[in-house]
């Protein structure tokens, strides 16, 4: 946007003001202003904040000088380029001038051309350097911004370290009585098979409890075993994978829950435990373990979402389907749990300790798969369609 200067013209002689007017009227857009005293000038210059002070040194009450003194003094003033106009002519009366503080001196009576060049020269100078400072200004609010968005990451990142350190810990403490119980539950059966239990029906209920308690103590060990790999740092190989595989083989880890939950389809196809992994081949280079623990965040997250559905469950659908283009496998999980992923959490739903809300199940776990898709130099993105959450990954 173009600026209009402003010229403030400080002359106790109305006469003087209207003549430097006059003689830059026509030289270009101008706005003016004028005090015919001191005081008035600098009142005027702090409340206007004018690109350019013209000012006589003789004037009665307050000279042009004392009125310099103070400009130059105050924040607001100080850069403002003052052209002082007066019918001094001997030489130390110049210099004192020029010691004031003034940017530029012109004796009267002037030269209309002379004055014009002047004042087109001072503005030009102060316009270019309010450009300059505003770029500056510009400048420092967004490395102020950066400064804190790198602390703000950092913080995260210790709180990450923290909790890994932790969890390594834990998952080690709950491994060893999981290992003793799995032992046992194994010395159990062979014990119920050597039982000579004529009922065997009620055989069948022993055996089927103890698959289940089996099951558990799987899940558990599942989870700690997950556990463990995102706190697991260093470099693992990258392998060619079938991308459907490794959907099938997590959803099938999470069955015992998301079946009371939802029904899941994988590329239109209703999920089972009995359905063939090698259904459809969608190959990439990943790292199979990693790549799972994201589908499991995925599911788990749908799972929490669905507990909080008011839908009945022939309405529930959560829909998993893998495309591949340009050799890129793109992979949507879309569910109809809610009304979508709410607007507060949408923008940072993959930063770490982005939600306050414990029971929200959103947080660490998309931030960690965030982590690992970005290590497979993939894209993870969360939007809505349709009032439907979406998670999609491209790799």
């Amino acid at each position: 946007m173009k600026i209009t200067p402003k010229i403030l013209i400080i002359d106790d002689l109305k006469g003087n003001r209207l003549m430097v007017k006059t003689a830059l009227k026509n030289a270009g857009d101008y706005m003016f202003l004028e005090a015919d005293n001191g005081i008035d000038g600098i009142e005027l210059t702090l409340k206007e904040s004018p690109h350019l002070i013209l000012i006589d040194a003789m004037m009665p009450g307050m000279d042009g000088f004392e009125a310099i003194d103070i400009l130059r003094k105050h924040e607001q003033s100080k850069n403002i380029p003052i052209l002082m106009i007066s019918a001094m002519d001997k030489k130390d009366e110049k210099v004192k001038a020029l010691k004031s503080g003034i940017s530029d001196f012109i004796s009267k009576p002037f030269e209309k051309l002379e004055l014009i060049t002047r004042v087109n020269s001072l503005l030009h100078l102060y316009l270019k350097f309010l450009e300059k400072q505003k770029e500056l200004e510009s400048i420092n609010i967004n490395l102020e911004k950066r400064v804190e968005d790198m602390l703000d990451r950092r913080i995260k990142e210790i709180k990450l370290a923290s909790l890994g350190e932790l969890t390594a810990g834990m998952t080690h403490e709950i491994n060893t009585p999981i290992t003793f119980m799995k032992s046992n539950i194994e010395l159990l059966r062979y014990d119920i098979d050597d039982l000579s239990i004529k009922n065997e029906n009620k055989k069948n209920v022993i055996t089927e409890t103890i698959d289940t308690l089996n099951d558990g103590l799987n899940r558990i060990k599942n989870i700690i075993d997950n556990t463990r790999e995102i706190v697991k740092f260093g470099s693992n190989e990258l392998k060619t994978i079938n991308i459907y595989e490794t959907i099938i083989n997590s959803t099938r880890m999470v069955y015992n829950r998301s079946k009371h939950l939802s029904k899941i389809n994988i590329n239109n196809k209703l999920f089972d435990l009995e359905i063939d992994k090698n259904d459809f081949i969608f190959e990439t280079k990943a790292i199979k373990e990693k790549i799972e623990q994201v589908w499991i965040i995925f599911l788990n997250n749908a799972c929490d979402e669905f507990e909080k559905s008011s839908k009945e469950f022939k309405n529930r659908s959560l829909d998993i389907d893998i495309t591949k283009i340009d050799n890129k496998v793109n992979i949507r999980f879309k569910d109809n749990a809610g009304d979508g992923i709410p607007s507060n959490i949408i923008d940072n739903i993959f930063e770490p300790f982005a939600s306050t809300k414990l029971e929200s199940g959103m947080g660490i776990g998309l931030n960690i798969g965030k982590q690992i898709i970005e290590q497979h130099n993939g894209i993870i993105k969360a939007y809505n369609e349709n009032n439907c959450a979406i998670f999609e990954v491209e790799i």
